[in-house]
């Protein structure tokens, strides 16, 4: 079954490399402290927070309204693992604290992972999963609640795969959503394409022959 639309607009606010060492290594290190919400000292402000604050303080953003505006409800993306009482779940976090400072009408966590999939930050290229993977590992709850107007919520994009899978989960329970996609963080493989860490962009995330692939 191929999914109702074959692309996803996705917006992201920072980059970095994944393999990046020396000067290139700082965002790389806050992507560790977005994934493991850690807070900075002296203020004690959360990765997460920082992230919201930081975003709501700019005004050279050309994304915010379209993707994180008052009529887009944020739908927080599970983890690769099954969720259990009391571990965190970076996406719900970011969500969370994108909607403290004033972004998306409200935070919605309607999708539960309920088969565990690789996680594609440790698994090789070859090994990471597909868009039909997290499509088939994933429910949702409570399809009817959902709004007309949803932005998915992520750390990292990579390829694309995983918010494409969640995208794919939304639309089988209701195709007329209009889903868009946000990620904190959007890798760069081009260590010399690499801007810096501040880097808003906009792109497309597409399905072909069971592959995704992201521009940029």
């Amino acid at each position: 079954m191929p999914p109702p639309r074959s692309e996803l607009r996705f917006a992201s606010f920072l980059s970095y490399v994944p393999r990046a060492s020396g000067q290139l290594a700082a965002a790389k290190n806050f992507v560790v402290a977005l994934k493991e919400n850690r807070a900075s000292a002296p203020t004690g402000e959360t990765a997460s927070v920082r992230v919201a604050r930081r975003l709501r303080e700019r005004d050279d953003v050309p994304f915010v309204e379209t993707f994180l505006g008052g009529d887009r409800v944020l739908v927080p993306v599970p983890r690769s693992g099954l969720s259990r009482p009391g571990d965190l779940w970076p996406a719900f976090e970011i969500a969370s604290g994108l909607h403290r400072e004033g972004f998306g009408h409200s935070v919605l966590p309607c999708l539960k992972r309920v088969v565990p999939v690789r996680k594609a930050a440790t698994s090789l290229s070859t090994h990471r999963p597909k868009a039909r993977l997290h499509l088939d590992s994933l429910a949702v709850v409570a399809p009817l609640s959902l709004p007309g107007r949803v932005t998915l919520v992520d750390d990292v994009v990579t390829r694309g795969a995983q918010l494409f899978g969640a995208a794919w989960k939304l639309w089988t329970a209701r195709p007329d959503l209009d889903v868009l996609a946000f990620a904190v963080v959007r890798t760069v493989s081009n260590a010399d394409e690499f801007v810096g860490i501040a880097d808003p962009r906009v792109g497309n995330i597409t399905w072909h022959d069971e592959e995704c692939r992201r521009r940029p």
